[in-house]
This record gives structure tokens, sequence and C-alpha cells, in this order.
């Protein structure tokens, strides 16, 4: 096998082993990351160890990022609007975690932005300086061979392998030249055979380490990782020179049989993501059914659209638990998942709109309410107030909620007014009771005073005693308490007085009736006046039935007698019902 040949077969590696593209790198799952988590990634992130990377996982954590903060956002709302506050009042503050994810996001972008507009420069200059070093080599091959020209054309070699990446476009022109232009040279110097020896030796090594680190990448716990390590490894064992001829085909099968090993782990490892992606996107789909239910749904009750908004949230949080589904699908799912809660939430914000302009309708009522109570608060009038606030106290309680921001000033405006009116009447009662208290002392003392000239004997007239009432009346109310059983015991001394008065039995009588007239109150005075007139009655009925029977008796002396009897009987009741309507005149008189 000729040297051009060998070196053909070691080329002939980038196709039998796909080296590193930009898309195939790893991707950290973000689907069960907290917003703090995605922070805490970013701070640790360190993009300078695989740029391409780096990009992709920032495009796919902002993805991610965006679906919390609108799940965040829809949350907010529905309980703004819980709350009792009007959907168009909502504006939506991102917290300290948000400020700090764009303010990480935005340094890690930066970075990473700078680092592929500085790659783009740095392409195009070396392209310009591999144009430069094609032209040297072809100058060494064009020249007499020397004992420098193999170690010259080694450090353009060395030059080439150590230039990074050149423009797309230009790459594969560019490395078929350098390979020509190698495969030339070698062709062409064979009186240096010993110097590519010992350079052969020297990449046999280099290649064998390589193939030993490959080998320990079997065994590493990140399938993904292991196959990216595995490429920059591979790419570095391609750009080493050829090794001896008795060497090659050992140290190429080495290689490609770890490099199997590892591609046929990472395609079990693909393999089983796929199917758990599949399977996530089963579970996805059907929450995407069960939120659909929503969609349409409609109630007046606040506690109806609390329960649906829990049941709701907590499709989303399930949604949320799931991981990655294929990347095909999830822009799709996701937008039709979030467009049915966004729809629910949509229907619950017209609910809370109709039900908020009934709470401002019910607001500008229990304004009215408050004027009026206001207007009422410093009435002297207690009675007919009373009765006033403790109308508008009904009416208060049969209007319905105001918005939640005005639930409390409100409420307080109103009670105040009414608690100022019955405050003013508690304080005046407080000093009406002590006034009470003071009469309840005097009409003791007056009982006492009273009771002292009873026991003296004391010589007394009708005009006394209505004086001795006057001043009773005069010495103003007592406790309701305390009432009954001191007018009682007043009774009891006036009775007294009049027991010792010397006058006829029916004056005493009359007395005491003009004593309970002026002493006894309406009521009592009704219920004498209505037992003198059932007695009048009584005694009315008598009379005439006396004076029926009269008709009936004979004229004979036995029949005189019994109508002297009758006729006596007859005067009694009279005099009787003379008593009684004299009693009478004077309870009404």
């Amino acid at each position: 096998m000729g040297v051009s040949e060998e070196l053909n077969n070691d080329f002939q590696l980038h196709d039998s082993v796909e080296l590193a593209s930009n898309e195939d790198v790893h991707k950290e799952d973000f689907s069960q990351f907290s917003k703090l988590d995605m922070v805490k990634y970013l701070e640790n992130m360190n993009p300078e160890s695989n740029f391409h990377e780096a990009s992709a996982n920032l495009k796919s954590i902002r993805a991610h990022y965006e679906h919390l903060l609108e799940q965040e956002e829809h949350v907010a709302l529905a309980k703004f609007i819980e709350d009792g506050s009007s959907p168009e009042d909502f504006k939506y503050r991102r917290d300290e975690t948000s400020n700090k994810f764009e303010e990480v996001f935005a340094k890690v972008k930066e970075k990473v932005s700078a680092h592929f507009s500085d790659l783009e420069k740095q392409k195009h200059k070396n392209l310009e300086i591999k144009k430069q070093l094609l032209d040297k080599m072809r100058a060494i091959i064009a020249s007499d061979e020397s004992a420098g020209s193999f170690q010259e054309f080694k450090k353009l070699q060395e030059t080439w392998k150590a230039t990074g990446p050149v423009t797309l476009a230009e790459a594969k022109e560019l490395w078929a030249n350098y390979q020509a232009l190698t495969d030339m040279f070698y062709n062409n110097r064979s009186m240096y055979f010993e110097l590519k020896e010992l350079d052969r030796r020297k990449n046999l090594t280099l290649k064998q380490e390589i193939v030993s680190k490959i080998e320990q990448l079997v065994h590493h716990p990140n399938v993904q990782t292991a196959f990216n390590e595995m490429r920059k490894l591979q790419d570095e064992f391609r750009h080493l020179g050829p090794v001896p001829k008795e060497e090659h085909e050992t140290i190429w099968t080495k290689l490609k049989a770890v490099s199997d090993t590892l591609h046929a782990k990472r395609q079990q490892f693909l393999e089983e993501l796929s199917k758990q992606k599949e399977a996530n996107l089963v579970l996805k789909q059907e929450l995407i059914l069960k939120l659909k239910q929503y969609e349409e749904f409609v109630s007046e009750k606040i506690d109806d659209w609390k329960e649906k908004s829990d049941a709701v949230l907590h499709i989303q949080e399930e949604w949320k638990k799931i991981g990655q589904v294929p990347e095909d699908k999830l822009k799709e799912l996701s937008k039709e998942f979030w467009a049915s809660g966004k729809k629910f939430f949509s229907n619950k914000n017209l609910f809370f709109k109709k039900l908020d302009a009934k709470r401002k309708d019910n607001l500008d009522k229990k304004v009215l309410l408050c004027e009026k109570a206001e207007a009422l608060k410093d009435n002297e009038d207690y009675a007919s107030t009373s009765k006033a606030l403790i109308q508008l106290q009904k009416e208060w309680s049969k209007i319905g909620q105001v918005p939640i921001k005005y639930k409390d000033t409100i409420y307080d405006r109103f009670k105040k007014a009414c608690d100022s009116f019955f405050q003013q009447q508690r304080d005046l009662k407080v000093q009406a009771e002590a006034v009470l208290v003071e009469n309840l002392k005097a009409k003791e003392a007056y009982i006492k005073e009273l009771e002292a000239k009873v026991k003296a004997a004391s010589a007394e007239t009708e005009e006394t005693l209505m004086t001795y009432l006057q001043k009773w009346e005069d010495l103003g109310f007592v406790p309701m308490d305390n009432k009954k059983a001191l007018q009682e015991k007043f009774r009891e001394v006036l009775l007294a007085f009049i027991d010792k008065m010397p006058i006829e039995t029916e004056l005493k009588e009359k007395l005491q009736l003009k004593i309970e007239v002026k002493q006894g109150g309406n009521k009592h005075v009704e219920s004498l006046v209505k037992d003198l007139q059932r007695k009048a009655a009584i005694v009315k009925t008598e009379i005439e039935q006396y004076n029926n029977n009269m008709a009936f008796f004979a004229n004979s002396p036995k029949a005189s007698a019994l109508k002297e009897q009758v006729m006596v009987k007859i005067k009694d009741a009279e005099v009787e019902l003379k008593k009684l309507n004299d009693k009478l005149r004077i309870l009404k008189g």
C-alpha cells in the first residue's frame, strides 16, 4: 500500500464515522425546571466550553421560560378576578426571579452572540491563512528536494491543523486541495523515508491515546456527553498524519470498534428517549382533551368558576410535570394547550366583567345609603331616627357585594354614621339612667318621710294628699326595675293616710279612686273603669229584674209584704249603682 493510499484510508474516517455538527449537541430538558432552577442553570452555564450547545440550550430555556411566564400570568389574573377586581385593571408585574432570569439570560446570550460573530470573522481570516499555506505547500512541492523541505512541510501541516475552521462555502474545496497537495508531497519525497517513519510512529502514539480516551467514554454516565466528546476526539484523529503501514489496520479497527460501541449506546439512548417523548406526547394530548372540556364552561356562580379554575390550574400543573415531547410537535402542542386555557379564562373574565358592573351598581346604592345615614346621624329625634337608620341597615344587608377595593371603606363609612347616632343615644341613656337613680333615692327618702308622718298620726286632708302626690310626680322617673315596687309602696302610704282620715267610707273610696287616677296611669284606670262598668251593668240588670217582678205581684196583704222587700232591694241597688257611677265619673273625669 502506497503513502497516498494510506493517507486516503486515514481521511476516509471522515465518511465512516460522523463528525460533530452544530445540531448534534446535548440539549438540557427544561420541562421540569422552575424559574429559579433556570436562573441557577444560567448562572452556572459555561458557554466557552461549547458555544453550539450553549446556543441550543439558550433557545430551549427561553421557550420553556415563556411557557412558565404565561402560566403565571394566567394564575395571577384568575386570582385578581376572584378577589373582585376588574380584568381591565390587571397589570402583570414580573417578580424578582423573572427579572433575575432576564438579567442572567442577557449576559449569557451576549457572550454566545459575540462568540459567533467573532467566529465568523475568524473564519474569513482562517480562509486567507489556509490559502497562503496551500501556496507555500505548492512552492515546496515544486522546489528541489532538500534536507529541510520535509520539516518545513510538516510545520505547514501543523499550522494548518492549528488554524481554525473556515467559511462553509470554501471548506470542501480547501480540504480537497490540502489533501491532494499532501499526497503529492509524500509521493515525491521518498528519499526522506526515515524521517517520515519517525513521524508516523509519533502519529501512531497520539492516535492510540485518542482510541484509549474513546474507550473510557464507553462507561460515561451521560451518553450524549460521551458521544459529543467522541466526535471531538475523532476530529483530532482525522487531522493527525499517517501511521506506519503495518499498524494502520489495527489502529483503524480499534477506533471503529469503540466508535461503533458508542454509536450503538447512543442509538439505544435516542430510541428510549424517542419512546419517552412519544409517551409524553400522548399524556399531553390527553390533557388537551381534558382542558377542552372547560372551553365553553359558563355559570352565574363565583364558587363554580373557582372550582373550575382550580381544575384548570391543576391540569396546567400536570402539564408542567410531563417531560419532553418530539420537537416537531412541541410548538403546535403548546399553542393548542395554552389556547384552551386562555379561552376558559377569557370566558371567566367576561363573567367577572358583568359581575364587576353589578358590584359597581351596588357601590352606588351603598354610597347613597351612606349619604342618608350621614344626614340622620345628628338628628335629635331618637325614635324616628332610630327607625330610619334600622331601615337603612336592612336595605344595606339586601344589597350585594361591591368591588373588593371599596369593600372596607364603604362599610366603614356607613358604620361610622350609624355608630355616631347610636353612640350619642347610648351616652344620653347613660346620663338619663344616672338621673333615674338619683330620682329613686329621692323617692325612697320621700316615702320614709311620709311613713314617719303616718306613724305620727298626722292629720291629712284631700288637699295635702294631692300635694304629696304632686311632689311624688315632680321627683321624676325611676329605673324601670324599681318602678312597680316603689309605686306600690307609695300607694300604701297614701292609703294609710286615707284610712286614718275622719271621713265616711264612701268619701275614702272616692279619694282612693282619685289617687288611682292620678297615680295609676291610663292602662290601670282603663282596667278599673272596665271593672266598675261590669259591676254597674250587673246592678242595673238586677234593678230591671226587680222591676219586672213587681208587675206580677197581686193586691193582697202577703203580696204587699213581698213588694216592700223588693222595693228595699231596688233602693239598695240604686244606691249601689249611684256609687258605681260616681266612681266612674271620677275615673273618667
